[in-house]
C-alpha cells in the first residue's frame, strides 16, 4: 500500500474524486462530482446553504459512502475508512467534538500528545487564535465563536498534510476572523493543501489558488479566482441605495440586465455603466450616492448558475 509520505511532486494530487454521486432516501445530493486538488494549493468549494458541500467533505473524508464513485487522498482510497491516512489529515467539520470537561489548554495537550507534538505549537495556535484567554475554560462552557476556534486549532495540532476546513470562519467576530485568514495566508500554510468550504465570498478570493462553484449538488466549474471573475462576461453592478422604490421602472431600461433590492438598495448588471447612467438620469431615477461595484465572485456565481448568491 502506498504511504502518505511517499506522495510525489506539487504537480501530483492530494485530493481526487471521480464521478461521486449521493442519494439521501431517494433525493440526490450531489450529481457526479469531479474534482482534482493538486498538493501544496488552498481550493475553495462555495455555494449557498444546502448546495452540498459538508456532504462532499464527508464523502471525501471517507465518512460517508457515496452511492456511485470513488475518492483518493494523498493517493489512497477513503473508502474502507483508512486509519493510517487519518494522522496525515487535518479536520474541522462545522460540529466538533471536545472532551466536554478538559479546558482548552488541557485539550490541546491531549491532541498533541497522541501526535507527539511540543509545547509550542499549542501556544503558538491559542496565541493566533485568540484562545489564551480562554486558557483554563472548560470546552463545555465555550460560546460558540469560542468553540470554532477551537475546532480550528484541533486540526492544526499536528501539522496535517491535508487541511479540510468547513466553513471555518462562520460564527466569527471580525476581527477573529481576520486573524484566521491571515494565519491560512501565511508562509506556515504554503505546503499544506487545504479544501475549504465558505458562503464569504470575498474571503474565498483572497485565499484560494482554485474555486469550485456547487450549486445544487453539482459543480458548475473550477477555475482560479481571477479565471471566474474575468470570465463571467463583462457586466458590471451599480449600486442605487436611493432608487428602491423605483425597482419596477429600472428593469424596464434598456441598458439594464437585472435588478435586485437587498438591505444596501437597488443593485443592478449592465454592460455599459455610462449609457447605463445616462438611461437612468433620463427615466427620473434617483442616483443619490450611487457607485460602481467592481466584478466578483459573486458575478461570476450568477453567471454560471443563473441565479443570485444566497450565503
Amino acid at each position: 500500500m502506498t504511504s502518505p509520505l511517499d506522495l510525489g511532486p506539487s504537480e501530483e494530487l492530494a485530493v481526487d474524486v471521480s464521478s461521486i454521486s449521493v442519494s439521501i432516501k431517494g433525493k440526490a445530493i450531489l450529481t457526479e462530482i469531479d474534482l482534482q486538488v493538486h498538493a501544496g494549493t488552498f481550493h475553495g468549494i462555495i455555494g449557498p446553504n444546502g448546495a452540498g458541500k459538508s456532504t462532499l467533505f464527508d464523502v471525501i473524508l471517507g465518512f460517508r459512502a457515496p452511492s456511485a464513485g470513488a475518492v483518493k487522498v494523498l493517493g489512497r482510497p477513503t473508502r474502507p475508512r483508512d486509519v493510517e491516512l487519518y494522522r496525515w489529515v487535518g479536520i474541522q467539520p462545522q460540529r466538533t467534538a471536545f472532551f466536554p470537561k478538559l479546558d482548552v489548554v488541557e485539550h490541546l495537550t491531549a491532541l498533541a500528545d497522541i501526535y507527539g507534538i511540543g509545547k509550542p505549537r499549542i501556544e503558538y495556535l491559542m496565541e493566533t487564535l485568540d484562545l489564551v484567554p480562554h486558557a483554563k475554560t472548560r470546552t463545555e462552557k465555550l460560546s460558540g465563536g469560542e468553540r470554532q476556534r477551537l475546532a480550528i486549532a484541533s486540526a492544526l495540532v499536528h501539522k496535517p498534510r491535508v487541511l479540510f476546513l468547513d466553513e471555518p470562519t462562520a460564527g466569527l467576530d471580525p476581527t477573529t476572523r481576520h486573524n484566521v485568514v491571515e494565519m491560512l495566508r501565511s508562509s506556515e500554510f504554503s505546503d499544506m493543501t487545504t479544501l475549504y468550504t465558505t458562503h464569504y465570498l470575498e474571503e474565498a478570493s483572497r485565499l484560494c489558488d482554485t474555486v469550485s462553484i456547487l450549486d445544487r449538488g453539482q459543480i458548475m466549474v473550477t477555475k482560479s479566482p481571477h479565471e471566474l471573475v474575468n470570465e463571467a462576461g463583462a457586466q458590471s453592478s451599480i449600486l442605487l441605495p436611493a432608487a428602491v422604490h423605483q425597482a419596477d421602472l429600472v428593469v424596464t431600461l434598456k441598458s439594464i440586465l437585472s435588478a435586485d433590492v437587498d438591505t444596501t438598495g437597488l443593485r443592478v448588471r449592465t454592460l455599459d455603466t455610462a449609457h447605463a447612467f445616462t438611461e437612468l438620469a433620463a427615466a427620473g431615477v434617483d442616483t443619490t450616492n450611487a457607485y460602481v461595484i467592481n466584478r466578483s465572485l459573486e458575478d461570476a456565481f450568477m453567471a454560471y448558475t443563473g441565479r443570485r448568491y444566497k450565503a
